[in-house]
């Protein structure tokens, strides 16, 4: 039995190969549980759509798929009707819009293939960026700081617990 209480963070600590991911698979609906719910709000999440959950839960997947494109695109991808302010408001709660700004073309900054022009550290905030689009309550992330220096990792930890005071995070790490 795994409890995740409203707001906050929640860590899930476990070695490689223990089910992190996959426990975080089975909270997003993707996979059913082989005993017990998955309750959401006190609502069995079976009962939900692909797309409802999608809107209630925000997900950064361990490997950060970004695609060569611009930032607002990256940003947006998944939401593609969203507005401007959607993607700004999501840039800011992430901590990635002072870095975006100060870019010569802002938001319209090509990022390469996969983000190559970009630090893993500024991969991963982006990646955080998307899953906030439409400010879902739930945001669940598998192994956030796996490819991030040490002052990154403590940046995305600020972050987190930041996040953690309006919507539920939950956090997969092996550390």
């Amino acid at each position: 039995r795994l409890e995740i209480r409203p707001g906050g963070v929640t860590a899930i600590l476990g070695r490689n190969g223990s089910g992190k991911s996959t426990l975080l698979k089975i909270l997003l609906g993707l996979y059913a549980p082989a005993r017990g719910r998955v309750l959401l709000d006190g609502a069995d999440i079976a009962q939900f759509t692909r797309g409802e959950l999608a809107g209630w839960i925000g997900y950064v997947p361990q490997e950060t798929v970004l695609f060569n494109a611009t930032i607002r695109d990256n940003i947006a991808h998944g939401a593609p009707g969203c507005d401007d302010e959607a993607i700004l408001a999501a840039a800011r709660t992430a901590g990635v819009h002072a870095y975006i700004v100060d870019l010569p073309d802002g938001y319209a900054t090509p990022i390469g293939e996969a983000g190559a022009r970009l630090s893993a550290g500024q991969r991963q905030r982006i990646a955080i960026a998307r899953a906030l689009i439409g400010d879902p309550p739930v945001l669940l992330l598998d192994e956030p700081s796996a490819s991030l220096d040490r002052q990154a990792e403590e940046d995305l930890r600020a972050t987190l617990a930041e996040l953690g005071r309006t919507r539920t995070v939950v956090v997969v790490t092996h550390s």
